[in-house]
């Protein structure tokens, strides 16, 4: 496997090295609301359920819990890449995600609110060798260049495709 200055260096000389295809699988389960999902080539599998009040059988976070686990840990490995880039050494970092929702509008009592996080605030907390102002400006890149929120402001679409099999 490469070093991630291996990896960095590869896409940095050739853009193309960096294009990449990920592929999850998540299978409807009989149990409550469980849902396993397959990712990876080791594979990796999470549990995905909802709580008792939500049909679920609670073995498992619910998918809004995952999309909040997703916003953090995303954060936290952006951050990595760009301390790594900028040559900063990062001693603490926690991510507390935090979503606000109304479950109403999932299940469609009021099709005039969002069916989904109204309000998604990541609160991070960073303790790095650095002085604020660049510990700032690592951050700036971060926010700029992660993934998962670039994904939640809605700059990427989503394109479902329903195939009914008989």
């Amino acid at each position: 496997m490469p070093s991630f200055k291996e990896t960095y260096e590869a896409i940095k000389g050739d853009w193309s090295a960096g294009e990449k295809n990920f592929n999850v699988e998540c299978e409807m389960l009989p149990d409550g609301m469980q849902v396993k999902c397959t990712m990876g080539a080791k594979p990796f599998e999470i549990l995905i359920d909802a709580p008792p009040g939500l049909d679920g059988t609670n073995e498992g976070p619910s998918p809004l819990l995952i999309i909040l686990a997703s916003v953090g840990a995303c954060i936290v490995a952006v951050t990595r890449f760009w301390a790594k880039i900028m040559d900063i050494e990062i001693d603490e970092m926690k991510v507390f995600s935090r979503g606000h929702i109304n479950l109403g509008a999932i299940f469609g009592l009021d099709d005039s609110k969002l069916a989904g996080y109204d309000k998604l605030e990541p609160v991070i907390r960073i303790k790095a060798k650095a002085s604020d102002e660049k510990i700032n400006e690592l951050m700036d890149k971060v926010l700029s260049h992660c993934p998962i929120i670039t994904n939640m402001n809605g700059v990427s679409p989503i394109n479902p495709k329903v195939q009914i099999k008989k």
